[in-house]
């Protein structure tokens, strides 16, 4: 039985708590990259896995993740997302390299990936959960599990990376964004996903809140 969708109203009560995590992490990568890079939240959607694999890209290529989970008061995944040519400026930007001079995956390209991942999933999750605790009034904790880099189609890539979600036919719950490095839109894509076991404690949890703008 497919898992019941968040309502219009969760989702407008979560966003401010995702825009919180979107500004800390913004922070925490720009200092990481020794460089302007913003994370902004375009969208909290909701669609089945089928659905999500066009957020990855068009599927022709393959694209490389690095995964992180997710669990104390919410259980789920986190997924920085970015095609070869991306990722690789990530690479050259951390590393202190010049742009487009690493053209191949190494352990230390690999490595600089997925401790963005660290600090960006930390640091939203951090932001994510002092929002909502503070909403609240409850203790909301929220840790992040060590990365793992994958490499793969988009569709085989989300179907191995959120098996749980695909084997129980739930909807996905999941956080779209926008990243630009100095002023210039970059092709990373960061998604926060709950899974579905999760979808109930949160459902619930937003229910008690007011909605953005009234007391």
């Amino acid at each position: 039985m497919e898992q019941e969708a968040l309502s219009t109203e969760h989702l407008q009560k979560l966003l401010p708590a995702v825009q919180r995590g979107a500004a800390e992490c913004s922070q925490a990568i720009s200092a990481w990259c020794s460089a302007p890079l913003s994370m902004t939240v375009e969208r909290v959607g909701q669609s089945t896995l089928q659905q999500a694999t066009g957020l990855l890209g068009s599927g022709d290529s393959a694209v490389c993740a690095c995964l992180m989970g997710m669990h104390g008061s919410c259980t789920g995944q986190m997924l920085l997302g970015f095609e070869d040519a991306s990722g690789l400026t990530l690479a050259d930007l951390i590393l202190g390299r010049p742009d487009a001079s690493t053209t191949v995956w190494g352990e230390v390209e690999i490595s600089a990936a997925m401790e963005t991942i660290n600090i960006v999933g930390s640091a939203f999750l951090n932001g994510l959960a002092a929002d909502l605790a503070e909403r609240s009034g409850m203790d909301i904790r929220l840790l992040p599990t060590p990365p793992v880099f994958l490499r793969d189609y988009a569709a085989s890539l989300l179907e191995s990376a959120f098996m749980d979600q695909a084997l129980s036919e739930s909807r996905l719950v999941y956080t779209e964004t926008r990243f630009e490095l100095c002023g210039r839109p970059i092709a990373w894509t960061f998604l926060w996903i709950p899974d579905a076991e999760s979808l109930g404690d949160l459902r619930t949890l937003l229910q008690s809140l007011p909605l953005p703008g009234r007391q």
